[in-house]
């Protein structure tokens, strides 16, 4: 089935310039669609290609009006496999998440583990006291809280507005 056939506006009208490249482009999807087909047979899968890649951690930062959070999940990981820089206002995590390939029982069929090097920086948002940052790693998660400066702390001055 076409997927044209799909889009009611599109049925028994003149197409424009527009038109033309969006079949064009509707075209290059099915092209790329039909060649799923190129990995049957084979013992890798799309998706354990995408798994291969570099592993990315995941993070949440939040701010209050005294300090700044990050929070980063690093499962399987131990204080060992990574570490954590602030330069400026750049925190930086980075490290190694190793593969282990162990096969336990042969009813074991296909595993997809992420791994790799990452690192990430972050850029904040203010300056903070590089000599009160702490950090903690617990269960998977990275928390890293920094205290910002003083003149950061002061928030918002509201201004008062004259008519004249």
């Amino acid at each position: 089935m076409a997927l044209m056939s799909l889009i009611p506006w599109r049925r028994d009208r003149e197409v424009g310039a527009w038109g033309r490249a969006q079949d064009l482009s509707f075209a290059f999807l099915e092209d790329m669609d039909g060649l799923e087909g190129l990995w049957q047979g084979f013992e890798i899968a799309p998706i354990a290609a995408e798994t291969a890649r570099a592993w990315t951690p995941r993070i949440a930062v939040s701010e209050t009006e005294s300090e700044i959070r990050v929070d980063a999940e690093l499962p399987g990981l131990s204080e060992k496999d990574f570490e954590v820089a602030l330069e400026g206002k750049l925190l930086t995590l980075k490290g190694e998440k190793r593969a282990e390939h162990e096969a336990k029982s042969a009813e074991l069929r296909y595993v997809e583990r992420a791994y790799g090097r990452f690192e990430r920086t972050i850029e904040l948002p203010c300056e903070v006291e590089a000599d009160k940052v702490s950090a903690s790693h617990k269960q998977g998660v990275l928390s890293v809280t920094l205290p910002k400066v003083a003149a950061a702390r002061r928030g918002v001055r509201q201004i008062e507005v004259r008519s004249s």
